[in-house]
């Protein structure tokens, strides 16, 4: 039995090597894998991210607090000196602090509507589950009604909703309303993320093609997962701000941790197998590949956080389901560059 593979980039000289000239330098050998697992845990989420510990927290909120403290004294001593020179100045001063503190106030009640958004994501997505294994029709009824909330006044969304609201008082089973509300509301969305994934993996394959250097291979993919991650929240209705963004992020990362990171199983070491990907590409172009999948990796990641309801009509998105579209843009730009 053939155990599942994660594709391992880095050259080894005790591996055997290729036993003619003709083949051009490669991306990766399947010879070179280590076993890993492909078995996918349950999905993570906002409300089951750890915590930290006090002592961070008392750390981290102290400097804060003093920090906010330093900056009020200058201000006061700046207005001070202001009036001090000519009282006009001292006024204007004076307001451009007062406009200040109220943009100040305003981004954080932004951050916490943000934050509280999140938070709402993550329990919606915990009843709908419960509703759903207990077949719960009030329980359900309750998800549905806050998921439809979540996407009301979206004009992207007003057929979708318009649809709802025709079939959905005539459901009176449980599991029926949740999947009729995931297949009307959720499943046009997941669609939408998955393009949105499969750009975003062409762009890093394309970019690792022709980049020079491998530190603007690693800058380009941290911001295009940044973006992709924070594109799939807005998608889903997330609305993340600055540091709903970074609880967000550090979620996609739990969930990445948890599934293995970017393990590939069997069936993907067979779908690049059977495309010849091993055998042709050269190895800036079998970067390109990997790190596009490094990309649908971090693409499903973040759907599993941020999606308000648990799949139930059918499975999320696997990493072999992006991997044709990057393997004829491999192959076409190898057949560029031997053109060329």
């Amino acid at each position: 039995m053939t155990d599942p593979f994660a594709v391992d980039l880095s050259p080894k000289d005790e591996k055997k090597k290729p036993e003619t000239d003709e083949i051009g330098p490669l991306a990766f050998e399947v010879d070179q894998a280590i076993n890993v697992s492909t078995e996918i845990e349950p999905e993570a989420d906002l409300a089951t991210a750890p915590k930290r510990s006090f002592w961070p927290r008392l750390f981290w909120g102290s400097l804060s607090l003093l920090i906010t403290l330093g900056i009020g004294l200058a201000l006061e001593r700046l207005v001070r000196d202001l009036f001090s020179a000519y009282p006009a100045l001292g006024y204007v001063g004076l307001g451009l602090v007062a406009l200040m503190v109220v943009a100040l106030l305003g981004l954080i009640i932004r951050e916490f509507l943000g934050l509280r958004r999140l938070k709402t994501l993550a329990k919606l997505k915990h009843e709908a589950s419960a509703a759903h294994s207990g077949k719960n029709l009030p329980e359900a009824q309750k998800a549905v009604e806050q998921l439809r909330a979540l996407y009301d006044g979206n004009p992207a969304m007003a057929r979708q909703l318009a649809e709802f609201d025709r079939h959905a008082k005539d459901i009176l089973d449980g599991d029926q309303l949740l999947e009729f509300a995931e297949r009307t509301l959720l499943v046009p969305l997941d669609e939408k993320a998955k393009a949105i994934i499969a750009n975003s993996a062409q762009r890093i394959s394309l970019v690792t093609a022709v980049s020079p250097r491998a530190f603007f291979d690693i800058m380009f993919v941290l911001y295009e997962a940044a973006r992709l991650t924070r594109r799939i929240a807005q998608l889903y209705g997330a609305r993340p701000s600055f540091f709903g963004f970074i609880e967000m992020s550090k979620s996609v990362m739990a969930h990445l941790a948890l599934t293995g990171g970017i393990a590939l199983g069997d069936s993907v070491v067979q779908q690049l197998l059977g495309h010849g990907l091993a055998a042709r590409l050269s190895a800036k172009l079998g970067e390109g590949v990997i790190n596009g999948l490094m990309t649908v990796r971090v693409g499903i990641a973040a759907i599993a956080v941020i999606r308000p309801l648990p799949y139930m009509l059918k499975k999320g998105p696997a990493v072999s389901d992006f991997l044709p579209a990057l393997t004829r843009l491999a192959k076409d730009q190898d057949q560029t560059e031997n053109a060329s």
